[in-house]
């Protein structure tokens, strides 16, 4: 046996030695004037154990409690696990051009919800994550916890970027300082290209470093205006609308530096090109070995007996059976917490079942929540996305739908099922109808059928949809624009901050609506900046987007 943290021993010893002092020279006030024997006449009823047996016993739970924190162990041995993967980092182009709404909603918020889908997916390896304008910004240093990285991916915001415009060098750079000790270096570059590029200077660099680069390009080729604001696109030298288009050059590129330049797509189809393209790389990649220690945990048995041993420190305790319905009471807080919890969980499993079947959804999401907290297991999962569904929050469902991992292939058929139905309230049909697929695979199901012919015909009305607006867009755009200009005029200047206020009086504010602003002010959380992690480049002139 051993001890994994014995500092918290060492640092007991100086406290118990001041406790030891203190039981063995602290006494009552009555205690320094009268005798034991005088004393035990006097009190009405006498303490079995005394004030310094109350002291002892609490020095004992303290003396478990340590022993407890200092963790002991039975050792069974240590084992090597190796595997292959290569270091990758991530470099996301946070550019006002990201903006553009040719992937819905924007290119950004498509490019984040694609590098949370292929995370998981990952060949072993360390990914870090840097984020790009014409400086880079560390967001995570190389890291195998692919969780964290999707909280910090969640919680990346261009709004907290100190520095505008476009500098893919910045990225290789970022990138470089990351991955400086690696042995292989993998940059997945998630951009839409920028609007001027020094492929030469790229490429030169990335032949110096070593760098494998992959092109994520998340943009179209027809391109889309870049939005700078609510009501304001961005305008190029000649003060026409600059449309931002996806960037072919990079594709020799990412050629010649041994990567790969992928498309996105609206389907899976991009994600599995660069997961297959570094499940190659990994094969022949960095091997990683990992010790795996296999120990006994003892540290429960220190925690139970300073349970039992605190009470009696803390509390009087009377002669005869008092002292025994104590001990019991001890023994019973200790022994009854697991068997309690279970039944509390089943209580709750009936209560959110109940108002399930009552057609109460808003209350059986709550307890499936509660639930979920206390035991996360498949089957509590499963329900609380079934609870979510029912109340409408279809993408809450799916998240719920996706922690189930189970072996009975009726349930996991069941949950496909009801993913894909999630998808199509939520119009992703495409993703529905593969799903829909799946379920079909595992077996005949008549509804999964029925809904995958709907599905494909939704499908094929869509493309209908688009090829006909796109003829009739092309007759129509001379009109739109005369039309169009005269009465664009006169809103601009009825929607001009100022054009309503000129005539308003201004006057002082009041002690209360200044009191009011000033708790709304400080309610207000600080909005976190991102600094440069490379400074931004020196060029003569880069353009905002």
């Amino acid at each position: 046996m051993r001890f994994l943290y014995p500092e918290f021993i060492y640092l007991m010893l100086i406290p118990a030695a001041v406790l030891i002092y203190l039981i063995s020279t602290n006494k009552d006030v009555l205690e320094r004037i009268f005798k034991p024997e005088a004393l035990e006449r006097l009190r009405i009823s006498g303490d079995a154990l005394g004030r310094a047996g109350h002291n002892t016993l609490l020095f004992i739970a303290f003396l478990f409690m340590s022993l407890a924190l200092a963790q002991p162990v039975i050792e069974q041995g240590a084992e090597r696990v190796k595997t292959k993967g290569v270091d990758l980092v991530i470099a996301l182009d946070l550019s006002r051009s990201m903006r553009a709404r040719d992937f819905f909603p924007n290119r950004l918020t498509f490019a984040k919800q694609k590098i949370r889908e292929i995370l998981p997916t990952l060949p072993a390896g360390r990914v870090g994550m840097v984020g790009f304008t014409s400086a880079s910004f560390i967001v995570a240093p190389l890291t195998t916890d692919r969780d964290a990285l999707v909280f910090l991916l969640d919680r990346l915001d261009p709004k907290s970027v100190t520095v505008e415009g476009t500098a893919l060098l910045a990225a290789i750079r970022g990138g470089e300082k990351l991955l400086k000790k690696s042995e292989q270096k993998t940059i997945l570059l998630v951009t839409d290209g920028g609007d001027d590029v020094d492929t030469a200077s790229l490429s030169e660099r990335l032949k110096k470093e070593k760098i494998r680069l992959i092109v994520w390009m998340v943009a179209t080729r027809q391109g889309a205006p870049v939005a700078m604001s609510d009501r304001e696109t961005a305008k190029g030298a000649d003060e026409k609308i600059f449309i931002s288009r996806a960037n072919t050059k990079l594709r020799d590129v990412a050629q010649k530096s041994g990567g790969r330049y992928i498309e996105a797509t609206l389907s899976q189809e991009d994600e599995k090109q660069i997961e297959n393209f570094l499940k190659e790389l990994a094969d022949s990649g960095q091997q990683y070995e990992k010790v795996v220690h296999h120990r006994i945990q003892l540290f429960y048995y220190p925690l139970a007996l300073a349970l039992l041993v605190l009470p009696f420190g803390l509390y009087s305790v009377g002669r005869g059976s008092h002292a025994a319905v104590l001990l019991l009471f001890s023994g019973m807080f200790c022994a009854v917490p697991k068997a309690e919890a279970g039944l509390l969980d089943f209580r709750l499993i009936e209560q959110g079942a109940k108002a399930y079947r009552e057609g109460h959804y808003k209350e059986s999401v709550e307890v499936f929540e509660k639930l979920s907290l206390k035991s996360p297991k498949s089957e509590v999962w499963f329900d609380l996305g079934n609870s979510y569904y029912k109340s409408g929050r279809y993408k809450m469902a799916l998240d719920a739908y996706e922690k189930v991992v189970t072996s009975d292939t009726a349930i996991e058929k069941a949950k496909l099922y009801n993913m894909a139905n999630c998808y199509v309230r939520l119009g992703e049909l495409e993703k529905a109808a593969e799903l829909y697929r799946k379920v079909l695979k595992m077996g005949k199901d008549v509804d999964a059928k029925a809904n995958l012919e709907l599905v494909l015909k939704a499908l094929r009305e869509q493309k209908k949809k688009k090829k006909g607006a796109s003829g009739k867009g092309k007759g129509k755009k001379k009109n739109q624009k005369e039309s169009a200009s005269k009465p664009a005029a006169s809103k601009e200047q009825s929607d001009r901050p100022g054009s309503q206020r000129q005539n308003a009086k201004t006057r002082k504010m009041s002690e209360a609506e200044e009191k009011k602003w000033m708790q709304l002010i400080r309610k207000q959380p600080l909005k976190a900046k991102l600094y440069p992690l490379t400074p931004p480049e020196e060029v003569d002139h880069v353009n905002p987007w």
